[in-house]
């Protein structure tokens, strides 16, 4: 596999979307049916989507920012639900004391502003004032870097907004940084980072040849992640069927959000759902039209189930 250097410098004045998917209406069938299958198991917390027994630490990185982007209506509840005090926070009703947030979460809510505003200057006040996306982290995972301001950039002109002299100079770099970290990152959650930020460079009308060469340098390292396919060709006959091959029966244990994972991993066999049902929503599926009836958790007694709920 030949992966394209950062030498790379092309304009992205004018770059014409590359991507010509085309689907047939048998895969698009096969699509839907899988997608009503997975509804039946797919585990909520609190009335919100989540991993089973409330495991939704990654929630606003997973089904809730990436659910709410395919117009997921409980996806983008959660996201609004999760924003406290201009703050983003990883989901509803969450209860940590430090590490309340991350890039990866930020990521998730950029991604939910693809559907419409949502909570959109609330956190972004609070990012601007306080220089971090969150401030009790232990580490740097709340740090801006100048992928995550180029995108916060890319958003809020997406919204409808002016970027500032921050925002603007980052997103003039971003396509040779992506490109850089497709190239240099490990495979895994920092490799789907770059494919998520990929993807909301591209839905917010800002994707340029080097941006969309770094989405195919993260396809070419992890050629059996079939979102990963979609960020290169769209809604194509090839990435559903990959998804299609892939698509795991119901598992014992529903706690990943697989497709940020290395393929080579077991996430897979334990995968939440929700992810395949957000793959769905990109290929067409009206995630609200389907019958949930997944096992209720509760933050209070995360063991104890409830009673399905028709959604």
């Amino acid at each position: 596999m030949r992966l394209v250097p950062a030498c790379l410098f092309l304009s992205s004045c004018g770059f014409p979307d590359p991507r010509n998917p085309s689907l047939s209406p048998d895969t698009l069938q096969a699509i839907k049916l899988k997608a009503s299958k997975t509804a039946q198991w797919a585990p909520w917390c609190d009335g919100y989507p989540s991993g089973q027994y409330c495991n939704d630490g990654d929630g606003m990185a997973g089904i809730l920012g990436f659910g709410c982007a395919v117009g997921f209506k409980p996806a983008c509840d959660g996201v609004s639900a999760s924003v406290k005090d201009g703050q983003l926070y990883r989901a509803p009703n969450r209860n940590d004391t430090d590490n309340t947030a991350s890039r990866d979460q930020l990521f998730g809510f950029m991604a939910a502003q693809l559907h419409g505003e949502n909570r959109w200057l609330d956190v972004k006040r609070f990012i601007k004032d306080n220089g971090q996306i969150c401030n009790d982290a232990t580490d740097g995972r709340c740090d801006l870097t100048p992928v995550s301001l180029a995108l916060l950039g890319f958003t809020h002109a997406h919204l409808g907004y002016t970027r500032d002299a921050t925002m603007w100079f980052n997103g003039q770099i971003f396509g040779k940084t992506l490109l850089t970290q497709s190239i240099t990152v490990p495979t895994g959650y920092q490799l789907n980072l770059v494919a998520e930020a990929a993807y909301i460079a591209w839905k917010t009308g800002f994707e340029d040849r080097v941006s969309y060469e770094a989405a195919r340098n993260v396809y070419l390292r992890q050629p059996g992640n079939p979102w990963f396919c979609y960020v290169v060709e769209g809604a194509d006959e090839s990435c559903a069927q990959l998804a299609l091959a892939l698509w795991p029966d119901e598992p014992e244990h529903k706690e990943q959000w697989s497709i940020a994972r290395d393929t080579t991993d077991d996430d897979w066999q334990r995968s939440q759902g929700w992810e395949w049902l957000f793959l769905s929503g990109l290929f067409g599926v009206d995630l609200n039209s389907l019958e949930y009836r997944g096992k209720h958790y509760s933050k209070g007694n995360p063991r104890s189930e409830k009673a399905p709920v028709g959604h």
